[in-house]
């Protein structure tokens, strides 16, 4: 992993989420340009570098855009990053279709493991929402085809 590289894809990803939520402040409950290169070492690149990539842009995403507790989406990228790149590195991910639905997976169990986690942490959370959480999976597969 060229950690100029991933210094700049995550600095890339932060100025676009920034540059979107100047724009539509509601955006980050759907569009998580941050997801983008966790999803891109995962699928391309070693598990190693999967978690380091989704651990620092999970907390990137924590300083700029949370308010509740630090590091919680660094360590559902993180874990998810580590889930992907080792799935990655035995099965072969991409394919236009298959990044598509592993995109749109990894949305999905990043809001249901955010959820359980801030159950655990005794957090006020509200129903999980069917419609938001298929919007941002969605969001997220089509910024994938796209963004690969």
């Amino acid at each position: 992993m060229s950690v100029v590289r991933a210094a700049a894809l995550l600095l890339a990803c932060l100025g676009l989420q920034v540059g979107l939520v100047r724009l539509a402040p509601t955006s980050p409950r759907y569009v998580d340009f941050l997801v983008l290169p966790v999803l891109w070492y995962g699928i391309r690149s070693s598990q190693r570098s999967a978690m380091l990539v989704g651990c620092a842009g999970g907390l990137l995403r924590d300083a700029w855009f949370s308010a509740g507790v630090l590091g919680l989406n660094g360590f559902t990228k993180t874990f998810l990053g580590w889930v992907l790149g080792g799935l990655g590195a035995r099965v072969d991910l991409n394919s236009g279709g298959t990044r598509l639905v592993v995109a749109a997976a990894f949305s999905v169990s990043q809001s249901a493991l955010d959820l359980g986690l801030r159950r655990l942490l005794d957090r006020v959370t509200t129903s999980p929402d069917p419609v938001e959480w298929a919007v941002r999976a969605a969001t997220a597969g089509l910024l994938v085809a796209v963004g690969f």
